[in-house]
């Protein structure tokens, strides 16, 4: 990120719009086809996952290696900048907030592996791993196992939207058979929706948002990722049940209900390496 004065004035601009959107959740939770969206229809929108520092650091318990990947002084002025626009937002007579949530297991295992660079920090004193796949392999289940921190996940509704926006999904009456919720308060109108049912929800997007034909645009993300090999292979092998723990966390028991939560143990159970 660059912080020229000129750019963040105008950013800071954008945050006070009548027609802003705020695109906040977690990571790899399916939000890139609304910022998109929003891009495309000229709705000025902010995308962001933590108002206090880089997600990863949240996200990641070998932090050490995770600091290698951002500059002190680049990072100190992140956070300054995301400190200024958080309370630029709260000010707001009003705010429009997007936010979304998923699989569990989806999402943990697609941001793994979408910030797998970190964990070679400590690999690079292995030069098997970078030759063998079996070998790379246990060294990322090490990772996987011991190195992501869970609690981010299932704690980020509380610690983010929460906390600065005062809306307490826990607290919500829901039906959770739904595909979407709407939350509100005297600060912010929040919809709240299951990335597995995004694609067919343009119509009721658009209505929260206040825009006609609304309708969502894939990002074009490239699909063929450099560490494509290792992440079959890994699906292949890891056992997910160490993490079925999750579908019965407060969270996802809330939103999800137990049809879809079974429904999301046995797509996993059909994965080799999971035991029944």
């Amino acid at each position: 990120m660059k912080y020229s004065i000129s750019r963040q004035f105008e950013k800071n601009r954008e945050l006070q719009a009548d027609n802003f959107v705020l695109v906040y959740q977690m990571g790899k939770v399916g939000s890139s086809s609304i910022e998109h969206t929003l891009g495309e229809r000229k709705i000025p929108s902010y995308h962001i996952h933590t108002f206090d520092d880089h997600e990863e650091f949240h996200m990641y318990h070998n932090k050490k290696d995770v600091s290698k990947f951002f500059d002190f002084k680049n990072r100190t002025m992140y956070r300054l900048v995301l400190n200024k626009r958080k309370r630029i937002l709260q000010k707001r007579e009003h705010i429009k907030i997007v936010t979304l949530v998923r699989d569990p297991i989806a999402t943990v295992f697609s941001r793994f592996f979408q910030d797998l660079h970190l964990q070679f920090i400590e690999g690079k004193k292995n030069d098997a791993i970078h030759r063998d796949m079996d070998v790379t392999y246990k060294y990322l289940e090490h990772c996987f196992d011991n190195y992501i921190n869970l609690n981010y996940f299932a704690n980020w509704f509380d610690n983010e939207l929460k906390r600065n926006f005062g809306i307490d999904v826990l607290r919500q009456k829901v039906d959770n058979t739904q595909p979407f919720y709407t939350f509100n308060n005297e600060r912010a109108s929040v919809i709240l929706i299951k990335c597995e049912q995004l694609s067919s929800l343009d119509q009721e997007i658009g209505e929260f948002l206040q825009l006609d034909d609304f309708a969502l645009k894939n990002s074009n993300e490239a699909k063929n990722k450099w560490y494509s090999n290792i992440h079959q292979y890994f699906k292949e092998h890891y056992d997910f049940s160490k993490l079925f723990y999750m579908y019965d966390l407060p969270l996802y028991r809330h939103v999800y209900s137990e049809q879809e939560r079974e429904a999301f143990k046995d797509k996993w159970k059909r994965t080799p390496g999971t035991k029944s």
